[in-house]
Order: C-alpha cells, then structure tokens, then sequence
C-alpha cells in the first residue's frame, strides 16, 4: 500500500508539474505580448516626437542662418535683424557676408535701414522721407514730392491727360527743346 500511496503522491506532483508548465507557459506568451505593446507603444513616441519637434543641430543651423533681436525702451522698439550668407559654391569661410539690416520703430515713425550705410527711409504719420547722413533730401507730402537735387536722364514732362503735356526733352547737341503733346481724352 505504501508503493501505492507514493506512485499516488507521485501522480499528483507530476499532475501539479503539468499544471505549472502550462502556466509558465501562458505566462510566457503575456509577457511576449506586453513586451511587443510596449515596443509598439515606444516606437509610435518616438515617431510622434519626431514627427513634432526638431532636432538640437537642426535648431543651431536655424539660428546661425537666420538671427534677430527686438529691444525696446521708452522711446522705440527696434529689430535688427542678422542674416549669415554662407553657400556659396566651394566656399571658404573669408567669404562670408555680414549682413544687418533693421526697422525701427520710434512711437509713430518707422525707420528702415542698414548698419554702415547713409541711407535710411523714415515713414511718419505726415510724410515719407529719405535722408542721406541724418539730412532729409527727398520726401512726400501733403501731394508734393520735394527733393534737394534733381537729376533727370531723359525727359520732364509737365501736365496732365486732360490739359496736355510740356515735355522738356534734352538734344544731343546740349540745347533743350520743350514740346507740346496734346490732351489723350
């Protein structure tokens, strides 16, 4: 009876072995599947990210490639704005061109110009003006165009499409002739 009790005892840890397996075995394929969802769920991260937002370099050859600054005070807001021209075909880095140009905003005026030069152009609520060294030397306003000097290439003509044209034309032999042209209407 002894034998019997033991091959009984017996019969039932290897039924209890058999039982284990098979739950070591449905564990195995959970934990096959979690591992995968979690895969899956990283690489769709990563790709949303991707797909989001840019690289650290990436961000570095923007702001080399493009730089501006706002500074305002009680008197004006200005943006000086940095461009770096770098491509040229087998370039080398004494090519390089700094270029600065700006707007400035100085309560109702606007100022456009460029580090290093004369020029610069101010917009007001009154006129348009250019000026040379700070001293204005063209501007428009209230239906006048104003400039210091005038140099004309090839005609001046006066008037208008209803009246006629006086057409001031300069001859080859340094006479100038004036030129009547009739009204179009």
């Amino acid at each position: 009876m002894a034998l019997l009790t033991s091959c009984l005892a017996t019969f039932q840890n290897v039924s209890a072995y058999e039982d284990a397996v098979e739950d070591v075995e449905s564990l195995k394929v959970n934990v096959h599947e979690c591992y995968s969802e979690i895969t899956k769920t990283s690489e769709q991260i990563q790709s949303a990210v991707r797909d989001t937002y840019i690289s650290k370099s990436e961000m570095e050859t923007i702001q080399k490639d493009f730089q501006s600054s706002i500074t305002q005070n009680s008197g004006e807001i200005r943006m000086d704005f940095t461009e770096i021209t770098n491509e040229i075909i087998n370039q080398v880095s004494a090519n390089q061109t700094l270029l600065e140009e700006y707007i400035r905003f100085k309560g109702a005026l606007i100022e456009l110009g460029k580090v290093g030069n004369a020029f610069t152009a101010e917009l007001s609520n009154e006129e348009l003006a250019f000026k040379e060294n700070g001293q204005r030397i063209a501007y428009i306003s209230n239906q006048q165009l104003v400039i210091t000097n005038v140099e004309i290439r090839n005609k001046l003509s006066l008037g208008n499409e209803s009246r006629g044209w006086f057409d001031f034309i300069p001859r080859t032999t340094g006479n100038l002739s004036i030129k009547w042209r009739g009204p179009t209407g």
